[in-house]
């Protein structure tokens, strides 16, 4: 026994010194809060051309036309258009928005059903025409009936039924 612990360990794991791997990680990003502050930034400049020009004596007048700096609400715009576009929410739509929205809705889902409110009743079922005037609505029993736009005092959207 004595000569097994005058050997030294009996397992021996090697382990090489080992390079740090190569990553392939994002390197450019953009934050909300970096384009806030270009927007803010863009108002600071806005806001000083803006001083300029009430100082500016009336007769340079032509010169304020080919500043670029008054140019810059449009730069602005431009620079704020991004690909997520605000929706603007149906409860807040006026009926004629909330009929294109319906008339609109992707083919590939099925309809939403909706609750078609008039003075005299209401109607439960899915928009399937809508030209200006009049509206078609399918019900759940296969009929439909048209009713003139004029005559809706609200549409509701009541959602897929599960």
């Amino acid at each position: 026994m004595s000569e097994n612990k005058s050997k030294g360990p009996l397992l021996y794991i090697h382990q090489p010194f080992a390079r740090t791997p190569a990553t392939n990680m994002q390197d450019i990003y953009m934050s909300r809060q970096e384009e806030e502050e270009l927007v803010e930034e863009e108002k600071l400049l806005e806001a000083e051309s803006k001083k300029k020009i009430v100082q500016e004596p009336i007769g340079t007048e032509a010169s304020r036309s080919d500043n670029p700096a008054t140019k810059s609400p449009t730069s602005i715009q431009e620079r704020q258009h991004s690909p997520f576009n605000r929706v603007k929410p149906f409860k807040e739509m006026d009926i004629k928005e909330r009929l294109d929205y319906l008339i609109k809705y992707p083919i590939v889902l099925p309809p939403p059903p909706c609750v078609f409110i008039t003075e005299e009743k209401s109607y439960q079922g899915y928009l399937t025409e809508y030209d200006g005037n009049e509206v078609t609505i399918r019900f759940h029993d296969k009929s439909t009936k048209t009713v003139p736009v004029h005559e809706l005092k609200g549409v509701i959207l009541i959602g897929l039924k599960k």
